[in-house]
């Protein structure tokens, strides 16, 4: 896959890239620009800049993904976007406050509903608040944009590694017209959806979109029977276009989606038979047939688990010409997002003892406003600017229910655990870029954020005592002292076009994510660190690259280096003890270092190669209170931190990588499309995608590895030369590479979440259009 693919047209058909960007901030002026440059990854549109701009022009390092490169690939969710995009990585997990995107080696990993991610999500220029809510099917989209590095000025708020924006297709004014695309394959895998655009008269259409997708489950009870890791997703988006005057455009989008799901099942991968609860469980689930390995597909949860989520918002987006290519735009959007999950810590039906997690009900709503005005990209001064208004709220509850003999010193008592968090944010932001010269351009932007964060904690009892309460989890509630924090994030740089097709780029910027507080589910009144605060993770970068296209743009060559420093990055770590603690704090410093590669090359029509890779360095450069893992090698108290022991509790870990880090990742595609007589054609494409070894977990431990794994689809494909219908057949994993998502620690023991995508499957795709 390379950046922008879109079709085997050659770049040479399509208009200069090079030509001045519309100013639009992404509505009618972006589609129009889209939908000529979508046939060419050289002149793909994208609005990094909030303005549509050709992706060759753009400043950042960007990887435009059209719906093609998607489909042929099998994505469908933006937690497979690891698949078609090298640097980015998904972590999966049980609960869906959990699931952590990754970009450059960065992200986060939080056991709380108090922290925002190190990756922002984007739903046509709206932030998204939690990952929980950023897992989302691309249906009947424009393209998605993965934004590399720092994007705090002009899309602010927590986007300190990167940003994965999303952008729907919009109501097209005259048109009326319809498509459906259906696929069916292994483990009973389906994906529906259609979309009807009516044209309203000249000055409105409606647009509506409506899918349902699925798999059954992978992952097998000790009986046989596949009953974990399907998937059950839905929605429907309703689009309003209207444009009253040649000078208004506006847009009113509604969406609800959901998913209804076992969720899933984590299968033991080694165990150790390490006391007290460890000898304990292991001798009861080897009874029953369990056998532990990298490749166990069979598990036995004494909880079933489940996942459902449902997610509905309204966003509103106008565009007024002001006259002289000078546009006002205003982006309004609200959100309510319910998860609940279930799943039992212990992943053991044994009745010797029990911990079962009965439900996480997690319920946030958003609002967001952003007002700004942006002039013509062709000037010899342009800019964008705005004012960002931003007000989130997060409920979380966790009710835990046990069962079996009581365990001296574990956690024997029913009881709910609340967490809520608050966050306003304002801000005002403005970035400028100054034409010194035809070849030339200077570039400066700087954005000032006032954020306000709120917080509570609270443990009760909800049932009789079933045994000891321990020191370990004590009832108690806990109100943190609001925090306000005042961060000021920039970008500058410079431009410069060596020739018509070759423009070469550097920049520094600055970015945060907001301070948080310690609050997790594990929490305890001696875990409660600096009145439990988490201080506001700040990121600064330093980027150069090269934007170039040859040979009658039949070859594109991007490359990327990049410095990335994060001071007080804001990570959970595990407590070395039984039951297992969780808490958040600030490491002090880690770093990102590296290089970013994307070649294209389309000798003749109808053939296209392409590598997209990135060899990233990301590893912490002072963290020396990083909690240790299970039995870890020690030294003796008073001893100096070495790397790889474990003093008083502590190790460091400088100069250890990332976890979810691989150091190289690669994607290598090839594409072939010919005619078949006068009326139809047939294409064929292949790629394979390369991950290098990856630590699961940042703590140093050895058995929580994933080793370097590649996997190859292939799709075959036959239609009409007008597009009309396609039938294609494909195979992912054609060659049945065998890896998970997730290696961790539990009770001593060591589980694996085993990966929908580690499976061989077959099946068929069918589209069309009216």
């Amino acid at each position: 896959m390379t950046a922008g693919t879109a079709t085997a047209q050659t770049a040479a058909d399509q208009p200069d890239a090079a030509a001045p960007a519309q100013p639009a901030t992404g509505q009618a002026d972006e589609r129009g620009a889209a939908r000529s440059a979508a046939s060419s990854d050289a002149d793909i549109v994208v609005t990094a800049n909030k303005r549509s701009e050709s992706v060759q022009r753009v400043p950042i390092s960007v990887v435009a993904v059209a719906p093609r490169t998607l489909t042929e690939a099998g994505v469908v969710s933006t937690v497979q976007l690891q698949q078609t995009v090298p640097g980015v990585s998904f972590s999966p997990s049980g609960e869906a406050k959990l699931n952590s995107f990754y970009v450059r080696g960065v992200g986060t990993y939080a056991l709380s509903a108090a922290l925002e991610s190190s990756v922002g999500v984007a739903v046509d220029g709206v932030p998204l608040a939690r990952v929980g809510g950023s897992i989302s099917d691309l249906v009947d989209i424009e393209r998605v944009e993965v934004l590399k590095g720092p994007q705090g000025m002009l899309f602010g708020k927590n986007a300190t590694a990167g940003l994965i924006g999303i952008v729907t297709r919009k109501p097209e004014l005259g048109v009326n017209g319809s498509e459906a695309h259906a696929s069916y394959g292994s483990f009973n895998e389906y994906n529906v959806d259609a979309t009807v655009n009516v044209a309203l008269g000249d000055t409105a259409a409606l647009r509506v979109t409506g899918w349902r997708f699925g798999h059954d489950g992978f992952v097998k009870d000790i009986t046989g029977r596949a009953r974990w890791g399907d998937k059950n997703s839905y929605g429907i988006r309703v689009g309003l276009g209207i444009e009253p005057t040649a000078a208004l455009r506006i847009n009113l989008m509604g969406q609800f989606d959901g998913r209804n799901e076992h969720g899933v099942a984590f299968t033991y991968r080694e165990f150790t038979n390490t006391a007290p609860f460890g000898s304990v469980v292991e001798a009861y689930e080897r009874a029953r047939g369990i056998v532990p390995s990298p490749t166990n597909l069979v598990a036995d949860p004494g909880n079933t688990p489940r996942s459902y989520g449902s997610n509905f918002y309204l966003t509103a987006t106008a565009d007024l010409d002001l006259g002289n290519g000078f546009t006002l735009s205003s982006l309004t959007s609200y959100r309510d997002l319910t998860t609940k999950g279930q799943m039992d810590p212990w992943l053991s039906a044994s009745p010797l003892i029990g911990i079962p997690q009965l439900t996480d009900d997690e319920r946030y709503n958003q609002f967001t406003q952003e007002l700004r005005i942006a002039t013509p990209t062709d000037r010899p001064i342009s800019f964008v600017a705005g004012l960002f208004y931003y007000d989130f709220y997060i409920r979380d509850v966790q009710n835990q229910a046990f069962f079996g003999v009581p365990v001296p010193g574990s956690s024997n008592y029913p009881r709910r655990n609340t967490v809520t968090n608050g966050l306003r944010n304002v801000a005002a932001f403005g970035e400028v870029t100054w034409r010194l010269t035809p070849w030339l351009r200077a570039i400066g932007g700087i954005r000032q954020s006032n954020d306000r964060v709120t917080g509570f904690f609270d443990r009760s009892r909800t049932g009789p005592d079933s045994g000891v309460v321990p020191a370990t989890v004590p009832i108690f509630s806990f109100t943190p002292r609001p925090v306000s924090y005042d961060a000021t994030s920039y970008r500058v740089g410079a431009q410069v076009d060596l020739a018509d097709d070759v423009m070469v780029y550097a920049t520094a910027s600055r970015g945060y994510k907001a301070p948080g507080f310690n609050l997790t589910q594990s929490l305890t009144p001696g875990a409660i660190v600096n009145d439990a605060r988490v201080e506001a993770e700040i990121a600064k970068s330093y980027e150069a690259g090269i934007k170039s296209r040859f040979w009658g743009r039949r070859i594109t060559f991007n490359v990327a280096v990049f410095d990335s420093t994060f001071s007080n990055f804001q990570t959970t770590v595990g407590l070395p003890v039984s039951p297992p603690v969780f808490v958040i704090q600030n490491a002090g410093e880690l770093k990102s270092t590296g290089v970013e590669v994307d070649l294209s090359i389309r000798p003749v029509a109808g053939l296209s190669f392409g590598v997209n890779g990135a060899y990233v360095d990301a590893r912490y450069t002072d963290f020396d209170n990083a909690a240790c893992y299970p039995l870890q090698p020690t030294l003796p108290a008073g001893s100096a931190l070495q790397p790889g022991f474990c003093v008083n509790g502590v190790q460091t870990l400088d100069d250890f990588p990332l976890a979810q880090s691989p150091k190289w990742s690669y994607n290598a595609s090839a594409r072939y499309e010919a005619a078949l007589g006068d009326d139809f054609k047939a294409f064929a494409a292949g790629n394979y995608s390369y991950r290098s070894r990856t630590w699961y977990e940042a703590n140093r431990n050895p058995r929580e590895v994933q080793a370097g794994y590649g996997f190859f689809n292939l799709s075959l494909g036959v239609g009409p030369q007008d597009d009309r219908w396609q039938v294609a057949f494909y195979a992912r994993n054609l060659f049945k590479a065998d890896f998970v998502a997730r290696v961790r620690n539990n009770f001593n023991s060591y589980y694996q979440l085993p990966a929908y995508e580690s499976q061989r499957r077959f099946g068929v795709q069918l589209s069309g259009k009216l």
